[in-house]
């Protein structure tokens, strides 16, 4: 007696391996593109920390120092006396801020193949102390037409990348230790007060003109009594 023997046939085994390649390719796609995504936001988030930090370092240094002591991109140095315009965007590998009448007391920040270092010493130092990484460039503007010997207030822009990622952050920082920006600041706090005394002013005369009945301020008015 002949017995059925069940198996697969050609087709079948074809289509088994089509689905089963299908499937593989389906799940191999899923992990490249989530790793892709691991990798794009875990570098997007170092960046936005590496940026964080050095800004804010160089804001801390900046406000302990005087003023800009030299600047320069590549092997160009920026004059210190020209005036420059508002708004324009200066690229600068090395910039160094003095905070006291000694030569060697500068702040020195130097980008030397994407990694930026900080120093103490002579405006022109090569500091060795590693900062941060990742910085493909960086632009000093000012908020005004001035020199930069003289300028008190400006914007450092960092840009940063790692692998296909991109950042790109912003600071407005400011000199506080020198008796301009202590004068400038007294001026607006002047400014501020003055205007004030005026607005409680016109607030007293308006509580005044509140009171009267309008009569009495027309004959007022008439008079030049207020």
């Amino acid at each position: 007696m002949l017995k059925n023997k069940k198996g697969f046939t050609l087709i079948e085994l074809l289509v088994a391996l089509g689905l089963s390649t299908l499937v593989t390719s389906l799940v191999v796609t899923f992990f490249v593109v989530n790793i892709k995504t691991y990798k794009e936001l875990n570098d997007e988030a170092e960046l936005q920390f590496q940026a964080q930090y050095i800004l804010n370092f160089m804001s801390d240094k900046i406000m302990e120092s005087e003023g800009i002591s030299l600047m320069r991109n590549s092997l160009d140095y920026y004059s210190m006396t020209s005036v420059r315009a508002s708004g324009l965007k200066l690229p600068a590998d090395k910039i160094s801020f003095r905070f006291g009448d000694g030569e060697s007391e500068n702040y020195v920040f130097h980008i030397v193949n994407k990694n930026i270092r900080y120093g103490i010493g002579n405006k022109d130092l090569n500091p060795s102390v590693e900062l941060g990484n990742y910085v493909k460039a960086m632009h000093i503007s000012l908020l005004k037409n001035n020199s930069l010997i003289n300028v008190k207030v400006f914007k450092i822009t960092l840009l940063l990348e790692k692998g296909n990622q991109s950042f790109e952050a912003e600071q407005v920082v400011s000199f506080r230790n020198n008796n301009f920006a202590d004068s400038e600041f007294c001026k607006f706090l002047t400014d501020c007060s003055a205007h004030c005394n005026y607005i409680k002013k016109i607030n007293s005369h308006c509580n005044k003109i509140n009171t009267l009945t309008n009569t009495e301020l027309i004959y007022k008015i008439s008079y030049g009594i207020f």
